[in-house]
């Protein structure tokens, strides 16, 4: 990809954080616990693209069934379908969700300017950015800083595309400023629970082999990443669930391990840092049923692409599909949606060759290419 205002970043370094959910699980029929055989098989495609293990669900009406193959790390420990894996960015329409939610209590306005609740820049154009701005990645901003200064938008606030994690970070700390609340508490309250997530939340279920690890282009285990990054991050703050972490808590366990204090070095980094099984990311998006405004067209991408305030959008014809894709280090995800029959693939990987697999499934499950994917290509 050439042009990085407007692409997708093809790496991006991310660190999770908080505590799996405690609600307990509601029952589930067989073909949830993956007893009904699946449509096709990824493995093969795993085989040739290096990635040990894959967890992938369909969604069609209200029925989800959940799969798993190969290995959460390999040669070690299978993958089920409770194999908990890095959502990556895949945790934005998940926040998405939470922001809408406050939209619908009065609680925030889609086009009132950020700066009206946090001073984030001094700069006169980027001041006029709003949140339906930031979930439509309308606003200008950079991806991820890696250094201190100023947010500054690349063009008038609404005009273009650029995908933007610091923008969603953004609107998790305006989430944050309007209720009091940490933003992971309040994705957990407004969305995950009355979606029956159990098994997500900002951080892993510490449970041994319930871990996806993420694996190298090889297919050999990151050892410095994944699980181990989270344990680094979540040890260097307050001795208790990174959900609860304030602000000054984030900065301070960002500082203890010498990382400047910006949203891509602190956790929980609510547009990436999300843990989930692909079953449960399945009723995410039959929750996301009730937000039709997240299918609004709102700034154009390129051809048959758009974005809607909190994923992407094809259009084909008469039919539309919402998808969005997640890639952190050995990790690569994808959900597509046909939001015109109600059916949804996801597919969570934890190979940096994830992409050959969902790319491959996306097109096999719903016989059709998609432009989103050309355009993901590096």
């Amino acid at each position: 990809m050439t042009d990085r205002s407007t692409r997708p970043p093809t790496r991006r370094l991310v660190l999770a954080g908080g505590l799996a959910a405690t609600v307990a699980p509601a029952p589930e029929p067989a073909s949830a616990r993956g007893a009904v055989p699946p449509p096709f098989l990824l493995k093969p495609w795993m085989t040739l693209a290096d990635v040990p293990g894959a967890s992938w669900a369909l969604l069609d009406g209200d029925r989800i069934d959940s799969y798993a193959e190969g290995d959460a790390r390999a040669g070690v420990t299978p993958a089920t379908v409770d194999t908990v894996f890095e959502a990556a960015s895949l945790s934005k329409p998940v926040l998405a969700a939470a922001i809408h939610a406050l939209v619908a209590e009065g609680r925030i306005d889609l086009d009132a300017p950020v700066v009206a609740h946090i001073p984030f820049t001094r700069d006169a154009a980027t001041r006029a950015v709003t949140p339906r701005h930031l979930l439509a990645h309308a606003g200008g901003l950079l991806n991820w800083r890696t250094e201190p200064g100023d947010l500054v938008s690349g063009f008038t606030p609404g005009s273009a595309f650029r995908y933007s994690g610091e923008g969603y970070a953004l609107l998790a700390r305006l989430a944050e400023t309007i209720t009091g609340e940490s933003a992971a508490a309040l994705v957990r309250r407004l969305v995950l629970v009355p979606a029956g997530m159990t098994r997500s939340g900002y951080g892993w279920i510490g449970d041994g082999g319930a871990v996806a690890w993420p694996h190298d282009a090889g297919g050999a285990v990151m050892t410095d990443k994944g699980p181990a990054a989270f344990r680094t991050a979540r040890d260097a703050g307050p001795a208790r669930s990174v959900e609860r972490w304030t602000e000054a808590d984030r900065v301070a366990a960002a500082q203890a391990l010498g990382k400047p204090a910006l949203p891509l070095f602190l956790i929980p980094n609510m547009a990436a840092g999300l843990w989930t099984t692909a079953g449960d990311y399945a009723r995410f998006l039959r929750f996301a049923r009730r937000l039709p405004a997240m299918n609004t067209p709102t700034v154009r991408v390129a051809g048959a692409l758009s974005w809607g305030l909190g994923w992407g959008l094809e259009q084909a014809g008469a039919r539309r599909f919402a998808w969005h894709w997640g890639q952190n280090d050995g990790v690569c995800n994808l959900f597509v949606t046909d939001l015109s029959a109600g059916t949804s693939l996801v597919v969570l990987t934890n190979g940096a060759g994830g992409q050959r697999v969902y790319g491959r499934a996306a097109r096999v499950h719903f016989a059709r290419e998609f432009d989103a994917l050309t355009w993901l290509q590096p």
